[in-house]
C-alpha cells in the first residue's frame, strides 16, 4: 500500500510538470556566461527537472553508503565489546568459583582452648 501511494504521488507529479511544460513552450535565451543560447522553455524545464533528479540520487547514494560503512563499523565495534564482555565473566566466573572453598572438605576451626 506504502509503495503504491508514492507511485500515484510521483505519477502525479510527473504529470503537473508535463502540463506546466507544454503551458510554456516560448523559446528564452539561456546565458552560459560565455555564450547564450535560445531554447524553449518546456526543454529548460525538463533539463532541470533531470538535473535535479540525478543529483538527488547522487546524493542519496553518497549518504546512504556512508551510513552504511558508519553501521558496519559500529557492528564491528560491538562485537568486539560484547566479547571483551563474555571474556570477562568467563574470567570472573574461574576467579569466583577458584576462590570459594570446596563444600565437599569439611572445615577445620583452630581452637587454642588446649
Amino acid at each position: 500500500m506504502k509503495r503504491q501511494g508514492k507511485a500515484i504521488i510521483a505519477i502525479l507529479i510527473v504529470i503537473l510538470i508535463a502540463i506546466f511544460s507544454v503551458m510554456n513552450t516560448e523559446s528564452v535565451p539561456v546565458h552560459f556566461g560565455f555564450t547564450t543560447v535560445s531554447w524553449p522553455l518546456v526543454l529548460i524545464l525538463l533539463v532541470a527537472v533531470f538535473l535535479g533528479a540525478i543529483l538527488m540520487f547522487l546524493f542519496a547514494t553518497i549518504s546512504n553508503y556512508q551510513n552504511k560503512k558508519m553501521i558496519k563499523r559500529k557492528n564491528n565495534r560491538i562485537q568486539a565489546l560484547e566479547t571483551r564482555l563474555d571474556e570477562t565473566k568467563h574470567t570472573q566466573v574461574n576467579s569466583v568459583s577458584a576462590s570459594k572453598p570446596d563444600s565437599s572438605q569439611p572445615q577445620t576451626k583452630d581452637d587454642d582452648h588446649d
